[in-house]
């Protein structure tokens, strides 16, 4: 019986806890865009119970170059986000075809999170970090053996 006290104790820590990381992102909420040289990338962000959503398009002028789809949610215990990206046709992902890429969130507060990647995405980290209550910098790098194969750095306006 004690043992079962604790692993029930256990869960509901577990799950206060990922509740507490998911509201924790509330300031992501609404819409940022990031110009870039091409055009534009535009993001909108939802925060609905328990569950993140995010979708980002990358205009060049006047046309749809991308479309990128996020979900942060707990799946078995632990906070998820899983992505899958677009072409403009949005017919078949670019990335994560067959599943999504995954990363595990691994810091969230008011300010700022972080998430790894796992499985096939081991070495991707996915930083956004809130630098005013109207703009953020979101950073995605991605190593392997060690070294920094991959950088992007984007700073986005509130709109």
């Amino acid at each position: 019986m004690k043992y079962i006290l604790t692993l029930l104790c256990y869960f509901i820590v577990q799950s206060v806890s990922y509740a507490q990381d998911v509201q924790s992102l509330k300031w992501l909420e609404g819409r940022w865009t990031s110009p870039t040289q091409d055009g534009v990338i535009e993001e909108q962000w939802s925060l609905q119970g328990r569950s993140l959503l995010g979708v980002s398009r990358t205009m060049t002028g006047l046309q749809s170059k991308a479309l990128e789809l996020l979900m942060l949610e707990e799946i078995e215990g632990k906070a998820i986000m899983r992505l899958r990206f677009f072409g403009p046709a949005m017919e078949k992902a670019l990335r994560g075809k067959e599943e999504p890429l995954r990363l595990a969130l691994v810091e969230a507060d008011n300010q700022h999170f972080v998430c790894l990647g796992i499985g096939s995405e081991e070495g991707t980290r996915l930083e956004y970090r809130l630098l005013t209550p109207n703009t953020l910098r979101a950073e995605i790098s991605k190593t392997r053996e060690g070294k920094l194969v991959f950088s992007e750095r984007f700073e986005f306006a509130r709109q």
